[in-house]
């Protein structure tokens, strides 16, 4: 990666002097931003370019470049690339199109380039990407005119896949009072891709922060391997937040497990940050880059009435609390002004008050009497008032310096400033209330991953595995009885059950449980029993057994395909609990995933469940739970008592353990769990065999 960011020598290939040629801004931008190493152009034909010689073969370039930027159509790319290799250039950035992402000829040209890559022990970039931007050593590759005047050196480093989207980044930030270290657009990222500039810019001493704009991941748990060992904030925007697994779903688990959802469980455990669009991004870093919230309380400050009311109903949404102001401050302002002009709430307005200077003041007694953990301070000013505005700002910066807390200043205004106020306080100025409370709210979310010691990786051993006997379908369906006896075999608590062939044996299993009981088809073709009404109910004698046995194969005869064959499952009852939901499913790109939610046969109605990549900690069991907004039931509600929270917990932590020492489980429903104040029972299972999915 040194040879990629921090080139001593750079081949651009594709320059010519035609005014309408794309690679000749590459070697533009480099003069622009003051490149400082060996600079090389080849093209069809010799020429020259801002000073530059352009050559017509890259024979005639010195052995051993550093780099290589190859900027021409993707059937010549292959060959290139052979080239380089020949002349010891083992770093190149392809920015041409016309690739995997165009056609099935541009997806061959891509295997080439990659056995080329091999052959030479090459690492490229792309293709189909705007490439690299350093701004410590003025490496710019883009192939359009990038202005010096539009970008500011800061602590964020990007990683995009879009090139498109790498400059809009690379522009927001810097407007936004942040600035960027290095940027990189990884185009189809053939080669290297968003983990291993990840692992690069953890240890990039310039890079204080990570932002990575993707539509794909390849690789998710090596992805959240590094989240966990980050001491830098990863900020996310995931785009194309597809979901395609449910149209292949088997069980409940799968059919709600969209992608999606998948990856902001994985996000939520390994402490990545997740942007939610452009201007969420941005406000995300403009909040990092103030001293860390520790924690909840806020006080808001705000020269408009209306402003303040605003901002505490987005503070709420965000979580803060705002405490009220305590004597000592009252006190403490009344020796600024003469008169009792404002009422020591929080929020705090001092619409009425038109000196500036006051309002530094405020801010300082304020934190010196409430301590709060965040300020947010909202000013409405017009161009009259833009240099006592500017003044309040400098002083707030230096506050912000002095004491180490966090003030986020927000400024609705019709004077184009915020770019030299930022310049001068060495701080974001933030243009509306949620922007700056989010930023806010995410400087606290990452404080606390950071305190918090889970941070460690969970164990992923799959040496222990049990085998539980099972004859599994031609289709690779696990019945509940096979379900059932895996769930047990790792410690999971099962509905005590029997199998039986027909009506008469059905009530001997029963006498043998005892009453009451339930009645279940047993069927691999069936794993939704209910949809068949293949399931009765607290039958208390043997008479009702033998009934509704009889009545469930006379029901199934006249719904059912005659290929099927089917058993009864006779259970014991389990009442005055809460059903909930366990699942598991296997994830292409994070593997296995453990699902929680309540709702029983109607979970997919009630779509309240939560995920996370297993293996699990305890910490992501509970937090797990909590997010489900039903949680509460599970507490105890209207008389009825709590459940039993320590089991579902070591439930929750046996399907883990299940799902990463079983591989081939594709799929897997434990549902109902039936969960009470002494502890949680399955009563249904169902899974799939990966081997059968196709």
């Amino acid at each position: 990666m040194k040879h990629i960011f921090y080139p001593e020598s750079i081949v651009v290939i594709g320059v010519s002097e035609r005014p309408d040629n794309l690679a000749r801004y590459i070697v533009a931008n480099l003069l622009t931003f003051k490149y400082q190493g060996d600079l090389y152009a080849v093209g069809l034909r010799t020429g020259e370019v801002y000073g530059v010689p352009i050559v017509d073969t890259l024979d005639r370039v010195p052995d051993g470049l550093d780099l290589a930027v190859i900027l021409t159509p993707a059937h010549t790319v292959p060959d290139l690339m052979d080239a380089c290799g020949r002349k010891g250039i083992l770093r190149v950035v392809i920015e041409s199109a016309g690739f995997s992402e165009f056609s099935e000829e541009g997806r061959r040209l891509e295997e080439q380039l990659l056995e080329i890559a091999r052959k030479w022990n090459i690492r490229f970039v792309g293709p189909n990407c705007i490439s690299v931007v350093n701004l410590e050593t003025g490496v710019c590759l883009p192939f359009g005119p990038i202005s010096p005047d539009i970008v500011r050196s800061g602590p964020a480093s990007v990683v995009a896949q879009s090139g498109g989207v790498s400059l809009t980044y690379l522009g927001a930030l810097s407007k936004a009072g942040i600035g960027v270290n290095k940027v990189v657009s990884i185009g189809n990222k053939t080669d290297l891709d968003e983990t291993d500039y990840l692992a690069y810019l953890l240890d990039d001493d310039k890079t204080e922060m990570i932002c990575l704009y993707l539509e794909s991941i390849s690789d998710g748990r090596l992805l959240m391997d590094l989240a966990r060992s980050s001491t830098k904030p990863i900020i996310i925007h995931k785009a194309n937040r597809g979901k395609a697994s449910q149209n292949v779903a088997f069980s409940h688990t799968a059919a709600l497990a969209d992608d999606d959802r998948i990856v902001g469980a994985a996000f939520r455990q390994t402490g990545i940050l997740r942007a939610e669009g452009f201007r969420d991004m941005v406000a995300i870093v403009q909040g990092l880059s103030l001293p860390p919230v520790q924690g909840n309380e806020l006080l808001i400050i705000s020269r408009s009435g209306g402003h303040a009311v605003s901002a505490a109903d987005t503070a709420e949404r965000y979580g803060f609390q705002l405490p009220p102001l305590p004597d000592s401050f009252n006190k403490a302002v009344r020796t600024l002004f003469s008169a009792d002009v404002i009422a020591p709430t929080n929020p705090l307005d001092l619409g009425v008050i038109y000196d500036f200077q006051v309002y530094a003041q405020i801010v300082e007694q304020s934190l010196q009497a409430l301590s709060p953990d965040a300020v947010l301070l909202i000013n409405t000013y017009s161009q009259h008032e833009a240099d006592d505005a500017r003044l309040l700002a400098r002083r707030v910066g230096e506050i912000v310096r002095e004491l180490g807390h966090p003030i986020a200043v927000c400024n609705y205004t019709d004077v184009d400033d915020v770019r030299e106020i930022q310049k001068e306080i060495g701080l974001p100025v933030f243009d509306d209330i949620n922007g700056a409370l989010r930023g806010l709210a995410s400087s606290r979310e990452w404080t606390l991953w950071q305190r918090n010691s889970v941070r460690m990786t969970p164990s992923f051993s799959k040496t222990s595995q049990h085998t539980v006997s099972m004859n599994i379908t031609e289709d690779g369906v696990l019945t509940a009885d096979q379900a059932l006896n895996l769930c047990e075999a790792y410690g999971i608590a099962v509905a005590q059950w029997e199998i039986a062939q027909n009506p008469e044996e059905a009530m001997k299993s029963a006498e043998r449980i005892g009453y009451p009981v339930a009645l279940k088809i047993l069927s691999s073709e069936m794993t939704h029993k209910t949809d068949y009404g293949g399931v009765a109910l607290g039958l208390s004698n043997s008479n009702e057994v033998k009934a509704k046995a009889q009545n469930l194969l006379d029901q199934i005869a006249e719904s059912a395909a005659e290929s099927q064959s089917f058993a009864f499952m006779v259970q014991q009852m389990v009442s005055d609990g809460i059903e909930v939901i366990l699942g598991g499913k296997r994830d292409p790109h994070f593997g296995p995933v453990v699902m929680f939610g309540l709702g029983g046969i109607h979970v997919e109605i009630y779509d309240d469940v939560a995920f996370r990549v297993a293996p699990l900690i305890e910490f992501d069991v509970r937090t797990m739970i909590e997010e489900v907004r039903g949680a509460r039931l599970l507490k105890g509600f209207r008389g009825k008592a709590p459940i039993d929270l320590e089991g579902l917990i070591q439930t929750l932590l046996s399907l883990s353990q299940l799902m990463v020492e079983n591989p081939n489980i594709a799929e897997m429903d434990i549902n109902p769990l039936i969960v009470t104040g002494e502890g949680a029972v399955a009563v249904d299972a169902r899974g799939v065999i990966a081997d059968s999915k196709k």
